[in-house]
C-alpha cells in the first residue's frame, strides 16, 4: 500500500469515526420533536433553493468586485511609492480589522441611499470590499514570493516598476496566488450569510423565513447546513485539484 493510499484510508476512517460520534450524540438526545420531512420537502424546500441561488449570485458578484480591487491594493502594498503603500495599508487594515457584520450595516444604512445601492448592491459592496483586503494580502505574499532578482533584471532592461510587475513578476506569482484565491471564494460564500441581517433573501434569510412560517426548527436549519456544506465540499475539492496541479506557494500563508 502506497503512502497516498494509506493517507486516504486514514482520512476515510477519521470521517467515519466522526460520523459515528455525531450519530451517537444525536441518538442520546431526547428532543421530543415531531419530524415532518415530507411536509417540509413538499411546501418549503423550494424557498431554500431560491435562497441558495441568491447566495451563489451575491458571493460571485462580491468576488468579481474583490478580485480587481484586491489585486490593485496588493500591488500598492508592494509598490516603491510610499503613498501607494499607505493607501494599501489603510485599505487592508480598515476592512480586515472591522467585523463584516458592521461593514454590511454601514453599507446598507449609511451609504446605500447616497450611492443609490439596492439591498443586493449593498451586500455585494460589503462582501467585495471585505474580501479584497484578504485578496490583497494573498497578492502581496505571492508577489513577494517571486525572487527579487526577477524585478531587478526587468528594471535593468528598461522596464518601469509597473511594467516589470505586469509582464515579469505577476505571471510567475499566479501559481502561488490561484489556490488561496479559490479558498477565499469558499470563505466569501459562507460570509454571505451575514447579508440576511439587511433583509437580503439569501439562504440564511430564507431558512429563518421557513422556520417562522412552518414552525419547524430542525428541518430547515439542517437542510441549510447541508447545502452550505455540499457547496463548500465541491469547491474545496476544486481547490485541492488546483493546488495539486499548480503546487503550493507563499501566498497560502495569507489565507484565513
Amino acid at each position: 500500500m502506497t503512502r497516498t493510499q494509506r493517507r486516504r484510508l486514514a482520512r476515510a476512517a477519521a470521517y467515519a469515526a466522526a460520523a459515528l460520534l455525531v450519530a451517537l450524540v444525536v441518538s442520546r438526545i431526547d428532543l421530543d420533536y415531531a419530524w415532518d420531512w415530507g411536509r417540509f420537502g413538499r411546501d418549503w424546500l423550494g424557498l431554500l433553493g431560491k435562497g441558495l441561488l441568491l447566495t451563489l449570485q451575491v458571493a460571485s458578484a462580491g468576488l468579481l468586485l474583490a478580485l480587481p480591487l484586491g489585486v490593485v491594493v496588493g500591488l500598492c502594498r508592494t509598490a516603491s511609492d510610499p503613498g501607494a503603500r499607505l493607501v494599501g495599508f489603510v485599505h487592508v487594515e480598515v476592512f480586515r480589522g472591522t467585523p463584516l457584520l458592521v461593514q454590511i450595516m454601514i453599507w446598507y444604512h449609511v451609504l446605500a441611499r447616497p450611492l443609490g445601492l439596492s439591498t443586493f448592491g449593498a451586500a455585494v459592496a460589503a462582501l467585495g470590499c471585505f474580501a479584497s483586503a484578504y485578496i490583497a494580502e494573498i497578492v502581496r505574499a505571492g508577489v513577494q514570493g517571486v525572487d527579487r532578482g526577477q524585478m531587478e533584471a526587468a528594471r535593468s532592461l528598461g522596464l518601469s516598476h509597473w511594467q516589470a510587475m505586469r509582464h515579469v513578476v505577476l505571471p510567475q506569482a499566479v501559481r502561488a496566488i490561484l489556490p488561496p484565491l479559490a479558498s477565499e471564494f469558499i470563505a466569501l460564500l459562507k460570509d454571505s450569510s451575514l447579508a440576511s441581517v439587511i433583509g437580503f433573501s439569501e439562504l440564511t434569510y430564507q431558512t429563518r423565513a421557513v422556520q417562522s412560517g412552518s414552525f419547524m426548527t430542525f428541518e430547515p436549519w439542517l437542510t441549510a447546513a447541508a447545502l452550505y456544506l455540499a457547496i463548500s465540499l465541491v469547491l474545496s475539492l476544486g481547490v485541492r485539484l488546483l493546488e495539486r496541479k499548480l503546487g503550493g506557494g507563499a501566498a497560502q500563508e495569507a489565507i484565513r
